[in-house]
């Protein structure tokens, strides 16, 4: 499986078989020491001992062991219990973000509350995402989930956040986009934004825009914190394990050049 690591799943199967060697010569060492045992009881006593009394004591042990082996049993089978209930409960929230995002992306009347409102609910599921899957141990369940969360956030939150622009945030609080000899057309072709590469100049763009409209500070005010967003969908260290088996890299100024933009100037 791609989003599987194989590494670990190597690393299990050697000490899987590790301690079938461990045991057989726990067993053995067991054995040997039961018939010493049973040798230097006899030399002392000077009696005999019967075939069934060996018998008997073996039967009492292997009890012993039986109950030892379902004790175990049975709290293995609870862990692989409770890894499927984590993993369902994981996915069930990712998906839930993706609902989340597609309902946000029906909005294009959308208002700095609106994004606020939308945020705040992502960085919540985003919480109780992660809880749930640093708590996940097996591999096939965490392969599972990661692809869960890969649709989600390319499939559904991506296709959000890029509609999340400048432009847009300015028409819907009919806030004027040419003040006082400064033009939004002018600044998009102004050098600063178009030498850079053509996935960051929509960030550079909208970075413009807030530090030199007069009105750019007071709409990064009205925005929530950004840090818990960024650091459960777009952080490098915390989505690293999410995006094994991907080549790509999540990058906030790249999927959400006004979120950016906002979380850099809040930062100041």
């Amino acid at each position: 499986m791609l989003f599987e690591k194989i590494g670990k799943n190597k690393k299990k199967r050697y000490e899987v078989v590790f301690d079938c060697f461990a045991y057989g010569y726990i067993a053995l060492i067991f054995i040997i020491l039961f018939s010493l045992a049973l040798t230097t009881i006899a030399s002392i006593t000077g009696d005999n001992i019967k075939g069934i009394d060996v018998l008997n004591s073996l039967a009492q042990i292997a009890t012993a062991f039986a109950f030892i082996f379902a004790v175990y049993q049975y709290r293995k089978n609870g862990e692989k219990e409770r890894q499927n209930i984590i993993s369902t409960e994981a996915k069930v929230l990712a998906n839930r973000m993706a609902i989340t995002a597609d309902k946000a992306k029906e909005n294009s009347q959308y208002t700095i509350e609106d994004i606020n409102d939308f945020i705040s609910l992502m960085s919540n599921l985003g919480t109780d995402f992660m809880a749930l899957y640093g708590a996940l141990t097996d591999d096939i369940h965490k392969a599972m989930v990661r692809m869960t969360w890969q649709d989600m956030h390319y499939n559904h939150l991506s296709k959000v956040l890029c509609r999340f622009t400048v432009d847009g945030l300015f028409e819907n609080l009919n806030l004027d986009k040419d003040f006082r000899n400064y033009s939004f057309f002018n600044s998009r072709l102004d050098h600063s934004v178009q030498s850079q590469p053509q996935c960051l100049q929509e960030y550079f763009f909208t970075k413009k825009v807030l530090n030199e409209m007069s009105i750019g500070e007071e709409i990064v005010k009205k925005f929530d914190n950004l840090i818990l967003f960024e650091s459960y969908f777009f952080d490098n260290q915390t989505t690293n394990d999410l995006m094994y088996g991907l080549l790509s890299r999540l990058e906030l100024r790249v999927k959400a050049p006004l979120l950016a933009a906002i979380k850099e100037k809040q930062q100041l």
